[in-house]
């Protein structure tokens, strides 16, 4: 299994210079199994790096796992080239967040006056498909490729993945806007189940826009320290843990810092990057 990270910037995008070794975009990732099976999780900007993945392979379909709706996690749809070409088909899945499924949200997002093209006049086939419970333990199937969620404590809601290569045991979970330290001990719990069945995780990505140094700065806002990453991936028992959701304030020097006391903390740990590749076993 190979998990590509193309957006690693949380609330909104940058793009001066300063900030380019761990990229500017908003979260969005891709998850490419080893029968070539092809999951996206988030819309942010991030997204159009992913377009140009999609065209190398000559995918014809892509469903996009939705975390939550704000902003920063969808700003890239509305431009996501593949919207556009007749010959592909794209399903948004994702829970019912506050009563409401995706289909019933994710055209608001291109309605007029905001966007030229609404999500029914698009040349793409689009579909979707509501993930019913809070917690899945009859897995969603794509080819290969299993897909478990729960939900995580962050405003309005939120909701981890886990994606599962029954073809060769790897598996990820995605962990994205999330505040660990508010988060109640069934919140955890669910979380913690989610990580360990059917099999610890090979791979964690996890939130970690702030640190224990200005979280209280921002207590309530819905992400988590760094160090709270730790614990999480300590606690799922992940064998790796990327922290991503960047704070768009943190500039390469900042993160540089962040990077060297996270892989003292936990030496299977480091910051996620821009187009960062990485080989789940």
């Amino acid at each position: 299994m190979k998990v590509t990270i193309f957006g690693t910037r949380g609330t909104s995008p940058v793009t001066r210079p300063e900030f380019a070794k761990y990229g500017g975009e908003t979260t969005s990732a891709l998850v490419e199994g080893d029968g070539g099976d092809k999951i996206a999780l988030d819309a942010g900007t991030g997204i159009r790096m992913l377009e140009t993945r999609l065209e190398k392979t000559e995918a014809s379909s892509l469903l996009i796992l939705m975390t939550h709706y704000h902003l920063d996690h969808v700003m890239g749809l509305p431009s996501f080239q593949h919207l556009y070409d007749a010959n592909f088909t794209i399903t948004i899945a994702a829970p019912r967040r506050n009563t409401y499924t995706a289909e019933e949200v994710v055209p608001r997002i291109m309605e007029q006056p905001f966007w030229p093209r609404q999500i029914g006049n698009v040349q793409a086939t689009v579909k979707f498909l509501t993930l019913e419970g809070e917690t899945s333990k009859r897995p969603l199937r794509r080819g290969a490729l299993e897909i478990r969620w729960c939900p995580l404590h962050h405003p309005g809601g939120c909701s981890a993945y886990r994606i599962d290569d029954t073809s060769s045991g790897a598996a990820v979970v995605f962990a994205t806007d999330v505040e660990w330290g508010l988060s109640n001990p069934a919140e955890k719990e669910a979380f913690r189940r989610l990580c360990a069945e059917p099999a610890f995780p090979g791979l964690l990505i996890f939130d970690g826009q702030f640190s224990a140094k200005n979280y209280s700065d921002f207590r309530g806002w819905g992400h988590s320290t760094w160090e709270d990453a730790v614990e999480a991936a300590r606690g799922a028992r992940a064998r790796r843990l990327i922290v991503t959701h960047h704070d768009p304030e943190s500039d390469d020097q900042l993160l540089d810092g962040v990077a060297a006391e996270l892989g003292s903390m936990m030496p299977e740990a480091e910051l996620a990057r821009g187009g960062m590749e990485v080989q789940v076993t």
